[in-house]
């Protein structure tokens, strides 16, 4: 895994959107990725005003997101079965997986994938 290179889970882009300091200095310089859950989740909130989808879309237009692959469809339905992960998170696994990158969350149901891949914010 390239420890540079970071697959954000969606909580995490809420952390630095509201701007957690420690977090933001810990990512900066790093290659950040999103797949394309995370955009699904933090644009579809059902209370989210226009002030909050103004940021999520600046935030959107700097980082790359990650689509559905055949590849990454395969490595989730792995990932489910194995673990129980529910879809969405199997998927945003297998899309890091995919990229070789690390997952950063603070779910805790993604202690379920193997060791190395997620690094658990608390």
């Amino acid at each position: 895994m390239d420890g540079n290179r970071w697959l954000l889970d969606t909580n995490i882009v809420l952390y630095v959107l509201k701007g957690d300091k420690a977090l933001v200095e810990m990512l900066h310089d790093q290659d950040l990725y999103i797949s394309f859950i995370t955009r699904i989740e933090l644009l579809s909130y059902p209370k989210i005003d226009a002030d909050g989808i103004d940021l999520i879309e600046r935030f959107l237009a700097q980082v790359p997101v990650i689509e559905s692959n055949p590849v990454i469809n395969t490595d989730a339905i792995g990932l489910r079965r194995k673990s129980g992960l529910e879809v969405p998170d199997a998927i945003i696994a297998a899309s890091a997986r995919f990229l070789n990158a690390r997952l950063m969350t603070a779910d805790k149901d993604f202690k379920k994938v193997e060791d190395g891949l997620c690094a658990i914010k608390t």
